[in-house]
């Protein structure tokens, strides 16, 4: 009867102990042979072998399994995946009875059920036992031996430990007598036979070499934490307790934020060999990227998908865990920052969904939060109300901000501000006019478009990317200077527009009459073009002029309509193509729908005084 194996690196896995007690037999038996003694199957059948293996077992079986291996109850329990449930991921609705049930389950939580990375020395001294924490994600390096753990087969080139995920995790030839510390992977369809025939790969994984850790402690001093936490089910994370369930979420969400964005700098001094593997990782991700631009979506999802590469983790979870280690909430957000600035860079506005994809929450949450500042009312991060410490609201009316701050002052004051930002024109100008209507009350983001009367047209998701750059910048007071000076400006005694009135007076602009637009293509030197499409065209450039807006924000474009793509793409190629020759005649005519819409409320560079 084989030992069950213990020690620094855990226990043995079930499927481990199973395999070592097939083969010390007398006479080498198979797998099913040995389940069936003990008890957990009653036909010596591969597809007898119960689905979840070496996951879970019942009462009853436990109790079998410890009776006929001479163990007790809590030995057997040790060598079982379950033993992770509320520590490494949550098993809670896991029914290991149904293969689709296991196989999801493993996928959303990284549970490790069908393979398992391998110490080839730990093999030779052991009888080719297998640890189980080995099958937990965060395993990259063997203590005992200093080495890093190896994840593949390089004969059959499949993850070692392998076992059948679509069969919710039976060992693959179970009717075959075992050969421990040899690889029992499949190889390619025709290499081994196939059926009754097959045979399995059979690379001697004992005597395969591996990196070297010795000369890197601080990988080594990561595994060891990580460790750590696996036998206390508890860590600290910013100086605080917090449950053993909660820290590897942390890791997780953190080595697969690096994996999205960081470059080799980023993650510390490595070994040569584990920065190059790292080095070539970034270059294929960017490769990818760099093909999939200006797609929606992307290929690149570093959160569903469990690392399979020792040396990424090797590379990623040193950096991870000493960040989780900050004596603070305060270190810890610096610590994470500049990886939300890389983030910054590859996502540009939509950089607040790093708390989505990589779910970052908790102190994770906390520190993203406070570096985007996205959930902090605009008043509170750059001194929003009046200024003189009145806490007041200005007084303006809301109708007398378009929907895109007036080009003048943007170009003036706020373009210089914002350069590098990575936010487009548009997308500035609706957010610097969001902020404008702040000024007046306590205004969400929603509540701000629907002032501005955009509801439909525009989310102003960019507002909170730029204040978060301005105070990265140190621009945060110069820009609240340059919205106070418009606020001043609309409340001085005089004319302004009512924007809102005019968007209703214009509601039916949808295109320009067939007289005025023959007579701008005669003096436009154009050949005649009777096209609805051009005069509709022509029509929201005109409207969006005399509105400060922008020509998609236009009746004439009819946003929210089914062909709504289809009518920018025209627009688009007008704006190319025509515009340039019309320029001069429509902007008389932009100029003159301007002054009819002044109610009399003129732009505040037309104050009426």
């Amino acid at each position: 009867m084989p030992v069950q194996l213990t020690g620094e690196e855990g226990p043995e896995s079930f499927a481990s102990f199973i395999e070592r007690l097939a083969a010390h037999q007398l006479v080498l038996v198979p797998v099913t042979t040995i389940l069936k003694a003990t008890g957990l199957i009653s036909e010596d059948r591969f597809d007898a072998v119960p689905t979840g293996y070496g996951i879970d077992l019942t009462p009853e079986q436990l109790t079998a399994v410890a009776r006929a291996c001479h163990l007790e109850v809590p030995d057997v329990t040790a060598m079982l995946m379950r033993q992770f449930d509320g520590l490494t991921s949550n098993l809670a609705d896991m029914d290991v009875t149904d293969v689709n049930s296991v196989r999801a389950v493993a996928q959303r939580e990284w549970a490790g059920f069908s393979g398992s990375v391998c110490c080839p020395a730990c093999l030779r001294e052991d009888a080719g036992g297998w640890r189980i924490r080995w099958k937990v994600w965060t395993s990259f390096a063997c203590l005992r031996h200093q080495r890093l753990l190896l994840d593949q087969c390089p004969r059959c080139e499949r993850r070692t430990g392998s076992y059948r995920a679509d069969q919710g995790n039976r060992p693959r030839f179970a009717t075959h007598p075992p050969a421990p510390g040899r690889c029992a992977n499949s190889l390619s369809v025709g290499a081994a036979g196939v059926g009754r025939a097959a045979r399995p790969c059979g690379q001697d994984l004992m005597d395969l070499a591996t990196l070297d850790l010795s000369g890197a402690p601080r990988l080594l001093r990561a595994q060891r934490q990580i460790n750590e936490v696996l036998e206390t089910r508890t860590a600290l994370v910013a100086g605080r307790p917090v449950p053993g369930l909660t820290y590897f979420g942390h890791l997780r969400s953190l080595v697969t934020l690096a994996l999205h964005v960081a470059a080799p700098e980023d993650l510390g001094a490595l070994p040569v060999p584990i920065r190059a593997a790292l080095e070539a990782y970034v270059s294929q991700r960017e490769a990818i990227r760099a093909s999939e631009r200006g797609r929606k979506g992307t290929s690149l999802h570093p959160y569903k998908a469990q690392p399979g590469n020792t040396q990424l983790l090797a590379a990623t979870l040193p950096w991870a865990t000493e960040l989780l280690a900050q004596p603070g909430h305060e270190q810890l957000t610096e610590a994470l920052r500049p990886m939300i600035e890389r983030a910054r860079v590859v996502r540009s506005s939509h950089v607040r969904q790093v708390a989505v994809d990589f779910h970052m929450e908790g102190a994770l949450g906390a520190a993203l939060s406070r570096i985007l500042a996205f959930r902090a009312p605009l008043r509170h991060t750059i001194g929003h109300q009046a200024p003189g410490g009145t806490g007041s609201y200005r007084t303006f009316r809301t109708e007398a901000v378009p929907h895109l701050i007036w080009l003048p002052d943007y170009e003036r004051d706020f373009r210089p501000l914002i350069r590098d930002s990575g936010v487009g024109e548009t997308a500035a100008r609706v957010a610097i006019s969001m902020a404008l209507v702040m000024l007046t009350g306590p205004q969400t983001r929603d509540s701000a478009i629907r002032a501005l009367g955009l509801e439909g047209l525009h989310k102003g998701t960019s507002l909170n990317v730029l204040i978060t750059h301005l105070k990265s910048k140190g621009n945060a007071e110069a820009f609240q200077e340059a919205l106070h000076g418009l606020a001043t400006r609309l409340e001085r005694p005089g004319c302004h527009r009512d924007y809102r009135a005019a968007q209703a007076a214009l509601s039916g602009f949808t295109t320009l009459d067939m007289k005025t637009w023959e007579q701008c293509q005669r003096e436009a030197g154009l050949p005649s073009i009777r096209s609805e499409a051009v005069r509709r065209n022509v029509a929201a450039w005109i409207w969006a002029t005399a509105m400060s807006s922008h020509p998609y924000f236009s009746p004439a474009l009819s946003a929210g309509a089914a062909n709504q793509e289809s009518l920018r793409e025209m627009y688009r190629r007008f704006e190319a193509r025509q515009l340039p020759d019309l320029l001069p005649r429509l902007m008389p005519l932009a100029s003159n729908l301007e002054e009819a819409l002044v109610p009399a409320e003129p732009p505040p560079q037309v104050i009426c005084d």
